[in-house]
Order: structure tokens, then C-alpha cells, then sequence
């Protein structure tokens, strides 16, 4: 976010949507990377946290993205929670506050998109 263009944070709230989006973004773009080249893509930075991910490698991480942004198209609401739960790691009360919703929408929002991710990348690993 530092050296970047200039960005009018309203509040909390859209910080840590701002900030999850940026972490999503580098990830990606660091898997990306890593994936077109035979070695290490380049990048000289020590990337220690990758380890504790729930994705392993950097296909994962891909069809993560690519699943997510379908499911960002079909509801809003749920991939903005996962966004903020899995790249942000905020908690089920955390993102009930930031985005203004009961926890308890969070709470039923969370496993349906859970479980409708891991089924597009599922169908995407399958040949």
C-alpha cells in the first residue's frame, strides 16, 4: 500500500477490505510468477508466510483465485468473506463488523462458500 497511488481510506472497514485485496493480489501475482519460471520466477524476497497457507503450491493458489472471482460474481457478499477470512485472516465477528452484517449471516455464508469453492476447484483439478 506504500509507494502506491494515492487511496482515500474511508474508514476501518474499507482498510481491511483494501488490505485483504492487496494480499490476494500479491499471492497470486507471487504464484504466477513462481509458475512461469522453472526456478525462482526472479524474486529474491523470502515469502516464509506462503508455508501457513491452506493452499498447497501455487496451482492451488491459482485455481483459488480463479474460483473465487466466479464466486465474487455470483454473490458479493460471500466473496468479500472469504477474501477477508482466508487473505485478511480476520474472524467470523471481525467481518461481521467490517462489513456491517450479523455474524450470524457471516457464519452461514462462510461454509456455503466454503464448500462451493472447493467444488470449482475440484472440477478444474479434474481432467
Amino acid at each position: 500500500m506504500v509507494g502506491s497511488q494515492s487511496v482515500d481510506l474511508q474508514n476501518r472497514a474499507h482498510f481491511i477490505a483494501v488490505a485483504s485485496r492487496l494480499m490476494r493480489q500479491i499471492l497470486v501475482d507471487y504464484a504466477r510468477e513462481r509458475r512461469a519460471s522453472k526456478r525462482d520466477g526472479g524474486c529474491r524476497i523470502a515469502f516464509e508466510f506462503l508455508d501457513a497457507l491452506p493452499v498447497k503450491g501455487d496451482a492451488e493458489l491459482l485455481a483459488l483465485d480463479d474460483a473465487l472471482n466466479e464466486l465474487s460474481a455470483l454473490d458479493e457478499r460471500q466473496g468479500k468473506i472469504v477474501e477477508m477470512k482466508f487473505f485478511g485472516g480476520l474472524s467470523a465477528p471481525e467481518i461481521s463488523q467490517v462489513l456491517g452484517i450479523s455474524r450470524a449471516t457471516v457464519d452461514r455464508d462462510w461454509p456455503t462458500a466454503r464448500v462451493w469453492l472447493h467444488r470449482q476447484m475440484s472440477r478444474t483439478a479434474s481432467p
